[in-house]
């Protein structure tokens, strides 16, 4: 299941995706595909199973294994059914839960000439981690029309346009087919709302702080974000890029060549003083203005440790419970207070405007800053060297055909929607009610960063320990400003020791 830990573990991948550099598979075929039947679809000639990692989206049939509390899901067992319908003489194998997708397993399997001929795992880890040849370039299968979508004249038209350059390994490279985002953004509890007179949602820190107000003045507890485990690390992405303001952001990006922010492009705007608070305020000066809206948080979710013992309350749990009016969480959230036994009504509003709030701030919309296209419906297809059942004759072509059959619009949102946690982004693809109005999270560029909290596990940590430090009045603003730039120095010392970077490239 694609949850919070593996979406915090997939930004962090991606803002890393300069340390390993991108392992430039081969493609497992021409892209030609087969050539058609008299109905338009395929015409394939090979017979047998295609077996497929399907993650968090793995539908409920007779021996798929699942683990314990795994929703039921049927949609994509019944677009197995459809398909082998279309090809009697080909059958679709889910694999269950004791697959774990674990990277050095996959590797280790690719290399051995085992992994499923369809599988799952974070586009970034593929692109700079996995080894050479392990998928099939579908690059040259997307500018091709899709069969199984009428009038389609390009598959890669359907997909997310921003979603395909986030995930490509370069522009002539693409392994992963991306169809879906998780995002995240404020979830409330409509009925606790109406009932301290909250008619409308904030869509500025103003109008947010008010909310807070009202929501504490009617004996609620207005708010639960986690301070420790990603109350800095999602912040930090959404203040700084603001406060930076879009010129700066894509002037970071632009550093290297990596898509998005890479480390890289950290460490270089880190040296030339655009993320040292030491020579630009703008980097600290957004943590008086979180302290402020974590003092209306539950004190309890403030003092959570990084990995909080089993049993201790989450944000879910007690928004189900109705102790909270709020919480900033992923998309992920609906279901998960659903499936704490929560029958409310919720609704949901994307980070709100900062302009305005600070000396600092910009009215660049970063609501997006903590999301992307990290969630479950990341597919690739191994190569004939990673999986050499691909070597026999024509499987492939019925590989490929499989793909293109379950990646229409219709049911990209039928089997996203049914899981109910993240955003389908195929063109024409629809969202759950609960999510509609994080739609647009999708469609716009994602500039993103933690300031150097990136360069290593180390700093991250001590990083997230000072804010969680700071937020609860245990250290002082001055305390932030002395040992922020020391913790964020030694980063960058131990990021160079082991990616050295000539600074002298970068103009």
């Amino acid at each position: 299941m694609m949850r919070r830990r593996q979406f915090m573990a997939a930004t962090m991948a991606a803002g890393a995706a300069a340390l390993a550099g991108c392992s430039k598979s081969s493609s497992g075929g021409a892209g030609n595909g087969p050539s058609l039947r008299s109905d338009g679809n395929p015409d394939l000639t090979w017979k047998g199973t295609i077996t497929m990692g399907a993650q968090a989206y793995t539908p409920a049939l007779p021996g798929v294994k699942l683990a314990p509390g795994t929703a039921k899901l049927q949609e994509f067992g019944k677009v197995a059914d459809a398909f082998t319908a279309l090809y009697p003489d080909i059958k679709i194998k889910f694999l269950g839960s004791d697959y774990t997708y674990e990277t050095t397993t996959m590797k280790t399997q690719a290399t051995g000439g085992q992994l499923p001929d369809v599988w799952w795992q974070q586009h970034s880890e593929v692109n700079t981690s996995f080894p050479a040849g392990v998928c099939t370039n579908l690059a040259p299968y997307m500018e091709k029309p899709n069969p199984f979508i009428k009038g389609n004249t390009r598959w890669r038209d359907v997909l997310n346009a921003q979603s395909y350059t986030q995930s490509y390994a370069d522009a002539d490279t693409q392994y992963c087919n991306n169809g879906d985002f998780v995002g995240t953004a404020f979830f409330y509890n409509k009925k606790i709302f109406a009932s301290a007179g909250i008619s409308d949602v904030p869509k500025t820190w103003d109008e947010l702080i008010a909310v807070c107000q009202k929501l504490k003045a009617a004996g609620t507890t207005p708010c639960a974000i986690p301070a420790y485990t990603y109350g800095f690390g999602w912040l930090a992405r959404i203040f700084l890029a603001n406060f930076l303001g879009e010129d700066t952001c894509k002037k970071i990006d632009a550093y290297s060549k990596d898509p998005g922010i890479s480390t890289t492009d950290v460490a270089v705007a880190y040296k030339k003083g655009l993320l040292d608070p030491r020579q630009n305020p703008a980097v600290l000066a957004w943590w008086p203005m979180a302290k402020e809206l974590f003092s209306y948080c539950d004190p309890q979710i403030n003092q959570l440790p990084a990995n909080p013992p089993v049993g201790s309350p989450n944000p879910e749990a007690m928004m189900a419970a109705g102790k909270v009016g709020m919480i900033y969480d992923g998309t992920w959230a609906p279901t998960a207070v659903a499936a704490n036994g929560g029958g409310i009504e919720i609704g949901s509003f994307p980070w709100p405007s900062l302009a305005g709030s600070n000396q600092y701030a910009t009215s660049f919309d970063t609501a997006n800053a903590v999301s992307g296209p990290n969630a479950a419906w990341q597919y690739f297809i191994s190569s004939p060297r990673s999986d050499t059942s691909l070597r026999e004759n024509g499987k492939l072509d019925a590989v490929v055909a499989w793909m293109q059959f379950f990646s229409t619009p219709e049911r990209n949102t039928a089997i996203c929607n049914e899981y109910g946690s993240f955003l389908p982004t195929y063109s024409g693809a629809e969202p759950t009610k609960d999510l509609k109005e994080l739609a647009s999270l999708a469609a716009e560029p994602i500039y993103a960063m933690n300031g150097g909290a990136e360069f290593t596990t180390e700093a991250n940590d001590q990083i997230s320990k000072l804010f969680q430090a700071y937020v609860l009045g245990q250290v002082s603003m001055d305390d932030v400003t002395t040992k922020y730039p020391q913790i964020m120095d030694k980063g960058l010392q131990d990021y160079l020791q082991v990616h050295p970077i000539d600074f002298s490239k970068y103009s």
